[in-house]
């Protein structure tokens, strides 16, 4: 005896679902190849205007970065000069109260020493010292100087997109400049120190020795 088949729920349970209608995934692959074929042209074209005036900022705010750590390089070996100047001079006031008078070589190395340290003094002093530039424009505070308030704000009134873009790139440019002059003096530096720290282990040596 063959079954009868039931008829199907009048709220549809258990029919088999309507295939999907395939308009959305095309509509994503469309915006997929819109997507793709933007990037591609922004890849391509130039910046505009306000692009280059914010890329400049950002080129500005890694060099200032970049100065602070010459800054603070300089400053790291003036540490490591002062603390071995600290520990001679300890060492040899103590020679100096129990009556030691040095041998002439060792006048000889003391004043190595002196002359190599008085050389790091000065590069350490040429790498922290301000400089002088001479800008203008109204993103330099030499420049804002150039002006009265009221100057000053109606010059920002009407100022241009490429001026601003052109001071930037002036900025970006002394840094550039600054940094370079701050890297090759630190780059001496740090050639000398570690002549000033074997001259004031020998320094330290003789003394230690003499007290």
């Amino acid at each position: 005896m063959t079954r009868q088949l039931e008829p199907l729920a009048a709220n549809g349970a258990g029919a088999r679902p309507a295939p999907s209608s395939p308009e959305p995934t095309l509509e994503l692959n469309r915006k997929g190849r819109k997507r793709e074929a933007k990037l591609r042209r922004d890849a391509r074209r130039p910046p505009e205007s306000h692009e280059r005036f914010k890329i400049l900022l950002a080129v500005i705010d890694e060099q200032r970065h970049v100065v602070d750590l010459e800054d603070h390089r300089a400053r790291y070996a003036m540490l490591i000069a002062g603390a071995i100047n600290a520990a001679i001079f300890f060492v040899g006031s103590r020679a100096a109260m129990s009556g030691w008078l040095p041998a002439p070589w060792a006048i000889s190395i003391g004043l190595a020493y002196l002359t190599v340290s008085g050389l790091f003094i000065l590069g350490v002093i040429d790498c922290l010292r301000p400089r002088v530039l001479d800008r203008k424009g109204l993103l330099h505070w030499e420049g804002a100087m150039r002006f009265g308030l009221d100057e000053y704000e109606m010059a920002w009134q009407d100022v241009r997109m490429d001026q601003l873009t052109r001071e930037a790139a002036q900025v970006a440019h002394v840094l550039a400049r600054m940094i370079d002059e701050k890297c090759r003096v630190n780059r001496r530096l740090y050639r000398w120190l570690p002549a000033l720290t074997v001259l004031g282990g020998v320094v330290l040596t003789i003394l230690a020795a003499s007290s």
